[in-house]
C-alpha cells in the first residue's frame, strides 16, 4: 500500500470518528449563550516591527483539528479553526507555515510555508490557501455498483496581504476571534 493510500484512509477514519461524536453532540443541549467573535481591530505594531496576523476561518477547506503554526521554523501555537493570532515581527525575510509532519499532512495537505519580506510599521494578514494536485478519479467496487472517487494531493499554505498598520483587515478576519501564541 502507498503511504498516499495509508494518509487517505487514516484520514477517513479520522473523518468519522469525527462524525460521529459531530452527531452525538448535536444531541446534547447547553445553557450556554451563543458566542460571536469580537471584531479584529489591529493596534499598530511596536516602533521597528510589523504585526503578523495569522487566521483560520471555518470553511470547507478548513479541518476541525487546530493546526500547528511554525514562524521561521520555531513552533508558534497550533491555531484553532475560526481563531487568528498576532506575532510582532521584526524587518526582514520571514516565514510562516505548518511543520511538513503526518498530522498536518492530513488536517491540510502537504504545507508549504508563506516567504515574505516584513516592513516596519506594516501589518499583515495571513489566510489559509490550499489546492489540490494531479486530479482525477479512483474507482471502488460496492457490490455490483462502481463509485467514483476525486483524487489529488492536496497542498497548503497561507496568502499574505499588507496592509497599513492602522486599515481595516480583510472581511475574513471579522469571523475570527483573537487567541493568544502559547
Amino acid at each position: 500500500m502507498t503511504t498516499h493510500l495509508a494518509y487517505r484512509q487514516a484520514a477517513r477514519v479520522a473523518a468519522i470518528g469525527l462524525a460521529l461524536g459531530l452527531l452525538t453532540g448535536c444531541l446534547s443541549t447547553s445553557n450556554q449563550a451563543p458566542t460571536t467573535a469580537a471584531p479584529v481591530t489591529p493596534s499598530p505594531p511596536k516602533a521597528g516591527y510589523a504585526s503578523v496576523h495569522i487566521g483560520r476561518p471555518f470553511g470547507s477547506n478548513t479541518s476541525v483539528f487546530a493546526l500547528p503554526i511554525e514562524v521561521d521554523g520555531k513552533a508558534l501555537m497550533s491555531l484553532p479553526p475560526g481563531k487568528y493570532t498576532t506575532v510582532e515581527l521584526p524587518p526582514g525575510p520571514h516565514s510562516v507555515g505548518s511543520p511538513n509532519e503526518y498530522w498536518t499532512r492530513v488536517i491540510s495537505g502537504i504545507p508549504h510555508p508563506a516567504e515574505f519580506v516584513v516592513e516596519a510599521g506594516k501589518s499583515y494578514y495571513l489566510l489559509p490557501k490550499a489546492w489540490g494536485e494531479d486530479a482525477g478519479y479512483r474507482y471502488t467496487m460496492v457490490g455490483s455498483a462502481v463509485v467514483p472517487e476525486r483524487d489529488s494531493i492536496n497542498h497548503s499554505t497561507f496568502s499574505v496581504r499588507i496592509a497599513a498598520a492602522t486599515e481595516a483587515p480583510p472581511a475574513e478576519f471579522r469571523q475570527l476571534s483573537y487567541t493568544k501564541t502559547q
